[in-house]
């Protein structure tokens, strides 16, 4: 048994169609980039260089040179960034680190700042 098929051209008056004839025009609306977010780490005159590296290798993913080169940055200019992430990810990082650090007794301690 077959069943037969009729063949029309599209838009060829079928009830169905919406062709009206015209070119729709498409409106394209530029999307905002979300803003994102630094991870600072502050200096303080307590926590272990040692430390400060290992939490840069272990909760941002940095080579010991890259983390020895950011631990400077903060140890002689008072703060230093750590990544630049999206709001949660940023937040997140930061509670990870300062849980960390009051889990070892030290008094490091990370921040979030729009960047701009």
């Amino acid at each position: 048994m077959t069943e037969k098929q009729s063949k029309q051209p599209i838009g060829s008056g079928d009830s169905d169609s919406h062709d009206t004839g015209f070119a729709a025009t498409v409106e394209k609306h530029k999307l905002k980039q979300p803003p994102r977010y630094k991870v600072i780490l502050i200096n303080d005159d307590y926590t272990p260089m040692d430390f400060v590296v290992d939490v840069l290798r272990t909760f941002f993913g940095m080579n010991i040179e890259k983390a020895t080169q950011v631990m400077l940055k903060v140890h002689t200019e008072g703060k230093g960034v750590c990544g630049v992430y999206s709001k949660d990810v940023a937040e997140s990082k930061v509670a990870q680190v300062n849980d960390y650090s009051r889990e070892c007794e030290q008094p490091l301690l990370c921040s979030v700042e729009v960047d701009r």
